[in-house]
């Protein structure tokens, strides 16, 4: 994965989850709807911004980093 891809997935993420978060407090979604997209798309942001983070310039891969 580049290090470009990590960052687009990880601010989509992020993303995602804040609208959901704004359009549950707007009324647009049920409270428990946008927990659960927060529930799910939070890890989905912590892991790609880290892998980001962590990602040399270039045209270089993330090396595996194992389970």
């Amino acid at each position: 994965m580049k290090k470009r891809t990590a960052l687009i997935v990880g601010v989509a993420a992020g993303v995602i989850a804040a609208a959901a978060g704004l359009l549950a407090a707007l009324g647009y979604l049920p409270a428990i709807a946008a927990e659960l997209v927060a529930v799910v798309a939070f890890p989905a942001f912590v892991i790609f911004i880290a892998l980001w983070w962590n990602a040399k310039s270039g045209e270089e891969d993330i090396p595996f980093i194992g389970y």
